[in-house]
């Protein structure tokens, strides 16, 4: 079992977390934090992505613009945090799992580190923490709600994977850039937020 780059993976990632944590502290810090993030990944972008270009260019500023309306509009700290949960959960966790038991590739041509082990062990996890989660904090009285909006996440951060890999593997590199050591780039870090802050802004507008 090997896992390459795993200290720099977990010191990076704690030192990310600690950032966004600070962001909450004011509206204004969280929306500096992600317009920062969305101008270095639009930078990946323009400088290791040749084909697709307009796809790509699209995509982004589809996410950038739920993004903005998402925090002027319908902003909600319980699913924004929901969100991240579940993005870090289920990234997390399906790379832990799929490195220790994953047999069974899944998306071969598009990812072919992916396994469906990991992918299930990542899902049932993230389930199985919310679930434990919810049943302490009173702030979360809709479980079956949380739960549904929980799976919704897991399956745009999948989608956001996937289509991120799809770039890579069509512009014919490994990384969207080397910022984050161990991670690789602000675009492979967050390929799922890109994606699961359409559900949000989506689920937010029709649905609360």
């Amino acid at each position: 079992m090997v896992y390459n780059n795993l200290f720099k993976r977990i010191v990076l990632s704690i030192v990310l977390f600690v950032v966004y944590l600070f962001s909450l502290i004011n509206f204004y810090f969280l929306l500096i934090l992600g317009t920062m993030i969305y101008l270095i990944i639009l930078f990946e972008i323009f400088n290791y992505f040749k084909k697709f270009i307009i796809f790509i260019i699209l995509y982004f500023i589809i996410s950038y613009f739920c993004f903005i309306f998402y925090l002027f509009n319908f902003f909600d700290l319980i699913n924004f945090n929901i969100l991240i949960y579940v993005i870090i959960s289920f990234d997390s966790f399906s790379y832990f799992v799929g490195k220790t038991f994953g047999r069974n590739n899944i998306f071969r041509i598009i990812s072919p580190n992916k396994t469906i082990e990991g992918y299930i062990g990542g899902f049932f996890i993230t389930n199985i923490l919310f679930i434990i989660y919810s049943y302490y904090y009173s702030n979360l009285t809709d479980i079956h709600q949380n739960l549904s909006l929980i799976n919704l996440f897991i399956l745009f951060s999948l989608l956001g994977d996937l289509l991120q890999s799809f770039f890579k593997r069509i512009n014919n590199i490994k990384d969207s850039s080397n910022f984050l050591p161990g991670h690789g780039g602000f675009f492979d870090r967050f390929d799922s937020f890109l994606s699961s802050i359409i559900l949000l802004f989506i689920y937010s507008y029709f649905v609360l």
